[in-house]
């Protein structure tokens, strides 16, 4: 799939030996444009390694989310493994062995993962992970233990219902709501489903197997490749597309409208939501200021959309080269996972490391 030819782009040359600069030290840039900076891992090839965060590699890093404590968990997507930077400045395995694909349920670290995708925290520390290879939603509890909370082990198909009695095809961004209401974007089926906190699957918009683009209400909506999720103060569900190269709106009635960018329109633009335009965008999150961040991962930019609705871009000039310098807008190379901080910096996942982006003005609240 193309989505994949992106990120494993980014991995290939690493491993070809490409040019990696160090950060510039300019510290008037910095103070009058903001910074980009490797924030755990290394830009280069991807591994596996505990340790501090700047001991740490990781394997194609992606989704992110972050704890009340501050602890911040990632998907480590080759290394098949869901990680913790905790606040200790230490990188640990929170569940999953290094690169076992089968996908076992258990004890936390005897379980395994065949590719998780992105991760979400619930309010009372509950982990859910979208294992994409599998076809699953798993659920990672406060005892420690590994369950499949929705879906089957390696069965894809699409059905609603109880728990492992439905189907996934493929699920990717995943959020969780304070009443505990899980939201997955099951790419491949193209629909946005709903997970009670009991564990009973519905469809809150689009319908499977019906692939395009159309506003409306439920089933009447299409998607291509619904990619990131992200919710909003007011329970409103943010949805990147990957192949429609817009961001929409989903109320909680499963209203559907296109938030920003055109349909079908991919490319790079700023200013209005209306007029943008995005290129296969990826994960999103919202900062405390309200605005929206997007990982624009074909424009090789981590873009912004203001509570007025204005896109701009907020790091990578669209190069995509893999350098990375001090002082923004700086180069990124097809950003995947983004993860607002409530400092109002930003996180991103990018070329086996992640990397923080402390914005001029921060988006803090």
């Amino acid at each position: 799939m193309q989505r994949r030819q992106f990120i494993q782009s980014a991995a290939a040359f690493a491993m070809s030996g490409g040019l990696f600069l160090p950060f510039a030290s300019n510290a008037a840039a910095a103070q009058t444009a903001g910074t980009m900076e490797v924030y755990a891992g290394a830009i280069g090839p991807g591994e596996y390694q505990g340790g501090d965060f700047a001991q740490a590699r990781f394997h194609d890093p992606r989704g992110m989310a972050q704890d009340a404590q501050g602890n911040v968990f990632v998907a480590d997507y080759v290394n098949s493994v869901v990680r913790k930077l905790g606040t200790d400045g230490q990188v640990s395995i929170v569940a999953g062995q290094v690169e076992q694909r089968d996908a076992r349920n258990g004890p936390a670290l005897q379980a395994h993962f065949y590719s998780p995708e992105c991760v979400a925290v619930a309010a009372d520390g509950t982990l859910f992970v979208t294992d994409s290879g599998s076809n699953t939603l798993r659920r990672i509890g406060r005892d420690g233990l590994v369950s499949t909370w929705a879906g089957k082990i390696d069965v894809e198909g699409y059905a609603d219902g109880p728990g492992v009695k439905a189907r996934f095809n493929h699920p990717v961004g995943v959020a969780v709501a304070a009443d505990g209401v899980v939201y997955v974007a099951d790419a491949y089926n193209s629909t946005v489903r709903r997970i009670s906190p009991h564990g009973v699957v519905s469809t809150l918009a689009g319908s499977p197997g019906a692939t395009g683009w159309r506003d409306g209400r439920g089933a009447q909506a299409r998607f291509n490749t619904p990619i990131g999720v992200a919710l909003d103060r007011r329970g409103n569900v943010y949805v990147s597309e990957y192949f429609n190269n817009v961001i929409r709106r989903i109320t909680p009635d499963g209203t559907v409208s296109t938030f920003a960018g055109k349909p079908g329109r991919g490319g790079f633009a700023d200013g209005s939501a209306a007029t943008a335009l995005f290129l296969h965008p990826q994960m999103l999150s919202f900062a405390p200021d309200g605005s929206l961040i997007v990982a624009d991962s074909g424009n090789n930019r981590v873009r912004r959309i203001a509570p007025d609705g204005t896109v701009s871009t907020l790091a990578g000039n669209g190069q995509g080269e893999t350098v990375v310098t001090g002082a923004l807008p700086g180069v990124l190379h097809q950003p995947y996972g983004v993860l607002a901080l409530a400092d109002g910096g930003v996180l991103v996942t990018g070329l086996n490391a992640i990397l923080r982006i402390q914005p001029q003005t921060p988006l803090a609240a």
